[in-house]
Parts: C-alpha cells; sequence; structure tokens
C-alpha cells in the first residue's frame, strides 16, 4: 500500500464501480466528508450522494422502468468539474461498469486527458447472491437458481438481466477502461475482508488525503443496502411476480415498495435469518470465472491494489437439501405490509414524513395524471392528425387536470 503513489493534481478520479464492491460505502464516506475533502484538495462534486443521474443521462441509461434522466445532469456535473482549477476530483457510479467499448472512449473523452479509471472488485462468489437481491429490489422475479443457471451459464444467457453480464465479467471490464483511457490511468482494487480498511486506504492515497479520513458512516440497514435474509427475498420475490403484467409505474414502485416496505424491513429488523447461499456447483463455478477474471486483469498491465487471488475465492456452499420458505413470519409480513401503507399516504417508511400536501406530491401526482392521459390516446389518432393535434390535446389535458388538483 505505502507504494501507491498520488495522482497528479487535478487528476479526475472516475469510480466505475463495480457493483457490491464498497461502493455505497464509499459513496456515503465521501459526501459526508464533502466539506473536509476540498479542504484538503479534493471535489467530490454535486450535493447529493453520489453522481448516478449524471451517469445515467451520458449513458442513455434508465433507472429501473422509469425514463432515462436528462442530459443536463450530465452537463451540470462537468461544468462543476471544469470550474476547479486546484484540486483532484472524485466522481462516478457502478453503472459505469456496464459501458461498452464506445461507450467507455465517450466518458474518457468527455472527462478528458486528466482522467484516472478506479475499478474496485470482490469475488463472484460474493456478489452473486448480493446481485441477485438487487434485481430483486428493482421487480425482477426471477427465483435465484433460475437465475444463477442464466447469468453463469457457460456460456451464459444474455437476456435475463442483461446489465449484469455487462458489468460483472470484471476482466473485461477492466480490459474496456484499459483501451479507453490507457493502462497506465486505471487502478483496480481488491476487496479484502481479512483487510477492510484496504478500500478506504487505497482511495485515500490516490487522491493525496490523510489516512484515516474516510470513515464508514454508521448506517441503517435501508442506507447501507444491507443483504436480505431468504424470507425477506422470497417474499418479495413473490410480490414481483404478482404484480407483473399489471402497469405498475416505476415511481409508485420505488415510492410504495423500495421506499416503503423495503425499507421499513431493512430499518427495523435484526436479519438474523438465513441469507441467500450459491448451491455447490455456482460456488465451483465462481470460483472458475475468478481464476480467469484475475488472469485477464494481470495481463493488461493496470496497477493492483490487493490480491487479484482473492478473485477466486470459494464461498461457503448451501447446505443439501435446503428447502425455501413457503411462509413467512407474521412479523416479516406486518412491518412489509406497514411499510407499504405509510409510503402510500406520502408518510415514508415509518408514519413519520408528513408531506402529504407537499408540492412533490402534487408533482407526482400531475405527472402520473397526464401520463395515463397521454398513453389514453391511440395510435390511429397521431398518425390521422399528427403531432400539432396531439399536442393540443394533451395541453387540454393538463390544464383539465392542474384545475382538478386546485392548481
Amino acid at each position: 500500500m505505502s507504494d501507491v503513489a498520488p495522482l497528479p493534481e487535478r487528476a479526475r478520479l472516475f469510480h466505475v464501480g463495480i457493483p457490491k464492491s464498497g461502493t455505497t460505502a464509499l459513496q456515503m464516506a465521501a459526501s459526508n466528508a464533502r466539506d473536509e475533502l476540498r479542504r484538503n484538495g479534493v471535489l467530490y462534486p454535486g450535493k447529493v450522494m453520489n453522481q448516478r443521474l449524471p451517469v445515467l443521462g451520458f449513458m442513455g441509461r434508465r433507472w429501473g422502468w422509469t425514463d432515462v434522466p436528462d442530459s443536463k445532469f450530465w452537463h451540470r456535473l462537468m461544468t462543476e468539474i471544469e470550474e476547479e482549477r486546484r484540486r483532484r476530483i472524485w466522481f462516478g457510479h457502478e453503472f459505469a461498469s456496464e459501458a461498452n467499448e464506445e461507450m467507455a472512449k465517450r466518458f474518457a473523452d468527455a472527462i478528458g486527458p486528466m482522467c484516472h479509471v478506479v475499478v474496485t472488485l470482490r469475488s463472484p462468489g460474493a456478489i452473486l447472491p448480493s446481485a441477485w437481491q438487487q434485481y430483486v429490489k428493482a421487480g425482477v422475479a426471477f427465483s435465484f437458481d433460475e437465475w444463477l443457471e442464466a447469468v453463469i451459464a457457460d456460456p451464459p444467457n444474455r437476456k435475463v438481466t442483461k446489465g449484469y453480464h455487462d458489468r460483472n465479467n470484471q476482466g473485461l471490464v477492466v480490459r474496456r477502461w484499459a483501451a479507453a483511457v490507457g493502462a497506465d490511468h486505471v487502478t483496480v482494487i481488491v476487496l479484502d475482508k481479512k483487510r477492510p480498511e484496504l478500500l478506504f486506504n487505497s482511495f485515500e492515497r490516490l487522491l493525496g488525503l490523510p489516512i484515516g479520513l474516510l470513515k464508514a458512516p454508521e448506517l441503517g440497514g435501508f442506507a447501507s443496502n444491507r443483504g436480505l435474509t431468504v424470507p425477506e427475498v422470497e417474499l418479495f420475490l413473490e410480490l414481483n411476480r404478482l404484480i407483473r403484467g399489471h402497469d405498475v409505474e416505476w415511481d409508485e414502485f420505488e415510492r410504495v415498495v423500495r421506499n416503503g416496505s423495503l425499507r421499513r424491513i431493512m430499518d427495523s429488523r435484526s436479519a438474523d435469518e438465513p441469507k441467500p447461499q450459491l448451491p455447490e456447483w455456482a460456488v465451483e463455478r465462481a470460483s472458475e470465472l475468478g481464476t480467469r477474471y484475475a488472469k485477464e486483469i494481470a495481463e493488461t498491465g493496470v496497477q493492483v491494489i490487493g490480491d487479484l487471488d482473492l478473485l477466486a475465492e470459494r464461498v461457503k456452499p448451501r447446505p443439501e437439501g435446503q428447502d425455501l420458505p413457503t411462509e413467512v413470519p407474521i412479523s416479516l409480513a406486518a412491518e412489509a405490509m406497514a411499510g407499504m401503507l405509510s409510503a402510500a399516504s406520502w408518510r415514508g417508511a415509518f408514519f413519520g414524513e408528513q408531506d402529504s400536501t407537499s408540492a412533490a406530491r402534487e408533482k407526482v401526482m400531475r405527472k402520473a395524471a397526464i401520463d395515463k392521459a397521454a398513453r389514453a390516446l391511440s395510435i390511429a389518432e397521431v398518425f390521422r392528425f399528427g403531432w400539432k393535434f396531439v399536442t393540443i390535446r394533451l395541453n387540454r389535458i393538463r390544464i383539465a387536470i392542474e384545475k382538478k388538483l386546485g392548481r
């Protein structure tokens, strides 16, 4: 570690993930220490926890099944970065790890010659259960074993959660970014559970910060994105199956399920039940993949902090004959329903956010009503009368809705 040299002054450290490799902890530490970072010569741009919206907007990628964020978020980010004349800059988001060769080059060109890419990695065996849970939290309805059989098959089924393949082929991710910015502008950090300080210390050395400045925040289960237990994840998997095909809007799902029900159980339960584990065959396959990734990364010539051999680490397999639950504890079901009811009534997950008359709620209601009316316009109307007619119709709908809402 002591031989890790700081990046040049005014370098732009672009952290591209991958997901489930300490990204949330780093983002929370950076956002909490934003002022202290600035005093120590590092700009962490923006005002929120991370730069997810700018990265998504630049990539033209959706979050959940909502719309692509406006490109203005990226332009605002780059304006703030361009205005910084002295400090090193730290920014990014793990969705950037999905970038293909062309997109990685676009990022490199937009960020400029001072770009230095950091890729944080964990063993596939450790990532797979967490990655599947993230998809369940986002509405996916594949069981764990079904999902595993698709994503780590040889060859994999790329039609199942395509983004997983784009961002978790670790050797390919590193090669893409090395090709885009040059191997001498890429650092790989391999997480080590026996050396938990390695991750934060690596960023501190790269950014020329005092060791110990970055601190892991003490977070609740939802903020820390803790893993779900088997009963918890199976409950939400079944919910996803039930709501499929019913035109649930992402805004509704995120507010009521993710920020209501999920948030409540993740923050209120002790999570002392069994966690999802890989079956034996998947443990073997994950170790094989990790071995391959380590070899491919070593061949790129990028700077590596940590031990690449850890990517092949075997995790403890699921006990043979372990059955999935067909029932869940009453307390779990009650907490999940309470979180939904609270969020549905615009009071957060714990009946504590009294925003039922807020402008935010009215904005969401108005947008949802207008979107619903817009979808009702038939294709025949569009072709027969043209977009001018559609615009007039939508404007009339908007005025009527706003009158109904008392605007």
